[in-house]
């Protein structure tokens, strides 16, 4: 009913803001203006000559029949403040089937189309969910305003997704069966901000894909297009003494400890810049991201998940952001080996080293001596392998150097 309670509040909220908090308005009597009828006088005459409703000046004087005033009647004329609450209770008048049915599907979302309706800065200032009702997207559910997602991601590309909510709690995401976390970016007069990183691997499928958004009981998909990049493939024979570093249960174990790893969120991003090169100028890339990769002749089951670089042994390898190490040791198939943790999900990894520099718990920046180029664990020379793990995803490493994902660092 368009008499429920909860209607009934809210037009007695509405109109107490109007009547009572319109800043520069009087309202009442006091100081307001008088007239003396004319001969030739209509109440309607009167009434436009000092810009008010007819009905109102009516009110005003207790006026049942508009055609009954006398030559010599005192006339009070309405002010500026009871024009104002009678154009406030007509346009509410006007609007209320429209807004009960918007009030019972959508509750608090109903006062924004009323206050843009009714046109006065001061409710709009009052209550600032009518400016945010302005700014959402149309085709978004509530407690969702604005969500700013790609449309298309190349297979191995990192992607951002923003959404802007009237909800404060975080936003729950996900993307190819792999949840998103979506960190706070501020709040404003719009609403509290999101931002959740979208990786993709070199081996997810091309075609459509849904991300799926849910806050609360509310659930929404944004369709995403994953693209094929363009990779080649590598037939790598490893000498007899490493052909044992594939065995199955130890490549099972570690990575099963590396993932673990990597599934940690920390906190906020640490890099605000685009990562440098984690080793010096001049050196060839022999292996990049992506590459599809057969062992001893085996099938071609597997891909490069880092980007390698031609260097002798005993080459710096340098930080290429700011981060904290989480892991530096020898492990059994990828050697000696340092992982960063950047913030928010992002970790890049070092394989192969000869020497490690660094300790766990150890704060770098840019720039830093992490180790030195190695051969050890899985490899067939001296190289530099780095990988950027996003959400445990092995993305493209290069794309970080250039236009990497930006998440601000509340």
């Amino acid at each position: 009913m368009v008499t429920s309670l909860r209607f009934r509040i809210l037009l007695m909220v509405i109109l107490a803001m109007g009547v009572f908090f319109a800043p520069g308005v009087a309202h009442g009597q006091e100081g307001a203006t008088h007239y003396t009828v004319q001969p030739g006088d209509t109440l309607l005459l009167i009434a436009q000559h000092f810009h008010v409703p007819m009905e109102l000046l009516a009110q005003a004087n207790g006026i049942q029949d508009p055609n009954l005033i006398q030559v010599g009647q005192t006339l009070v004329i309405p002010d500026a403040g009871m024009v104002a609450q009678a154009q406030v209770q007509a346009r509410l008048q006007e609007m209320a089937p429209a807004l009960a049915r918007t009030w019972r599907a959508e509750g608090m979302w109903a006062m924004a189309p009323l206050i843009q309706a009714l046109g006065w800065p001061e409710l709009s200032h009052l209550a600032p969910w009518a400016t945010r009702w302005a700014a959402r997207d149309a085709h978004v559910p509530p407690p969702l305003l604005q969500v700013r997602a790609p449309t298309r991601i190349v297979q191995g590309r990192t992607a951002t997704i923003r959404i802007t909510s009237l909800s404060p709690i975080p936003p729950a995401g996900r993307f190819q069966n792999r949840d998103l976390f979506f960190l706070g970016e501020g709040q404003d007069t719009l609403g509290y901000h999101f931002v959740a990183l979208i990786p993709t691997g070199a081996l997810d499928k091309p075609g459509d894909k849904p991300l799926t958004l849910r806050i609360g009981p509310v659930t929404w998909q944004v369709p995403i297009t994953i693209l094929a990049g363009v990779y080649e493939t590598q037939h790598i024979v490893l000498p007899p003494s490493k052909g044992k570093l594939l065995a199955p249960d130890k490549l099972k174990a570690e990575r099963e400890r590396l993932y673990a790893l990597w599934a940690r969120i920390s906190g906020p991003p640490r890099w605000s810049q685009p990562f440098r090169f984690p080793i010096a100028e001049g050196f060839p890339r022999t292996s990049p991201y992506g590459t599809r990769r057969s062992y001893n002749g085996g099938p071609v089951a597997s891909f490069h998940a880092g980007s390698d670089w031609g260097a002798p042994e005993g080459e710096p390898i340098l930080a290429p952001a700011p981060g904290v190490v989480v892991l530096a040791e020898n492990l059994f198939v990828r050697g000696g080996a340092v992982i960063l943790d950047h913030g928010a999900g992002v970790y890049s990894n070092f394989w192969h080293m000869s020497r490690i520099d660094v300790h766990p718990g150890d704060v770098v920046q840019a720039g830093d001596t992490l180790g030195l180029v190695g051969n050890t664990g899985l490899s067939t020379g001296a190289h530099l392998h780095w990988e950027v793990r996003v959400n445990t995803v092995a993305v493209d490493p290069m794309q970080w150097t250039q236009t990497p994902p930006v998440v601000s660092n509340q």
